[in-house]
């Protein structure tokens, strides 16, 4: 009787420890990182750096596609600064695929429609793929890496006779 009490204890001990490293994170932090996300969105929607800059990270990583790797918060507000300064976006929607949190770290991965309006030229509709790992901090979760891929345009057809 004293062993099985014993064991009961322990396996109640260790439960706690385990769901610590739940791959599956909690609905808090899914909860956080989303309205993070969704406030990054929103500074890209209105043109506001601060905005989206104030979920990025002090030592962020940007990989954008054909670019050198931007490293540092002064680096991602130079990008942001020169696109929002060159484009508008009316539009920008988000298509989360997963959401995967471990212990101080969560990867957002997914694909993602943009429209960017130039100050001069035609107007860019954008497809790709994301991927963002964020980094809980003590202002709480950061864009800590930021990978996109954007997706090749299709050929254009050729009339057939």
């Amino acid at each position: 009787m004293n062993r099985a009490l014993a064991t009961a204890a322990l396996i109640a001990a260790l439960i706690p420890a385990c769901r610590d490293r739940n791959v599956g994170g909690s609905s808090a932090d899914s909860t956080a990182i989303v309205a993070a996300a969704a406030q990054y969105r929103q500074g890209w929607l209105n043109g506001d750096t601060a905005m989206a800059l104030s979920v990025i990270s002090d030592d962020v990583q940007l990989m954008l596609p054909g670019e050198p790797d931007v490293h540092g918060q002064a680096g991602a507000r130079k990008v942001f600064v020169e696109e929002m300064t060159q484009y508008h976006i009316p539009a920008l929607t988000v298509h989360r695929q997963e959401l995967l949190l471990h212990g101080d770290h969560a990867i957002d991965i997914g694909t993602y429609e943009e429209t960017m309006v130039p100050k001069r030229g035609a107007t860019i509709y954008a497809t790709g793929r994301y991927i963002v790992v964020w980094r809980r901090e003590a202002e709480g979760w950061r864009m800590w890496r930021y990978m996109l891929n954007e997706f090749t345009p299709p050929a254009p057809t050729r009339a057939t006779s």
